[in-house]
């Protein structure tokens, strides 16, 4: 019996429209435990900042997104402090911390409170584009 996979891979082979996009990157879970256990943890947290002029969304900019309890977002905060330092002169952090609901969980009865942490780093820019 074939895997999914091998389906998927067939009926694209064989269906030239279906091939049209290209397969996106992905690591498997002990790839991505070998480089995260080889990661020297003394490495400075590198941030691309949003340009000042960007418009649209932020979701393929460097940002992180935390999701859990307060208590867990708070510990992980706790590691990543450095961040704190993109808040400057030439930069500026893009934070939310809200609450979150899951509409189809509580359909299903899940009433479970949940948070979601964003930061990004956004280029300051000057507010009066007319001024020299």
């Amino acid at each position: 019996m074939k895997s999914f996979k091998e389906f998927l891979s067939d009926t694209q082979q064989s269906n030239p429209v279906a091939t049209s996009e290209p397969k996106k990157w992905s690591a498997t879970k002990s790839e991505i435990i070998s480089y995260w256990r080889n990661l020297r943890p003394d490495l400075p947290v590198l941030m691309r900042s949003i340009p000042y002029t960007h418009r649209g969304s932020t979701y393929g900019e460097d940002g992180i997104r935390i999701t859990g309890s307060p208590k867990f977002i708070g510990s992980v905060l706790a590691r990543v402090k450095e961040i704190l330092n993109y808040e400057g002169t030439e930069t500026k952090l893009s934070v939310a911390y809200r609450q979150t609901a899951s509409p189809s969980k509580a359909l299903e009865g899940d009433t479970k409170t949940s948070y979601v942490f964003y930061v990004n780093s956004k280029q300051r820019g000057d507010k009066n584009p007319n001024t020299p």
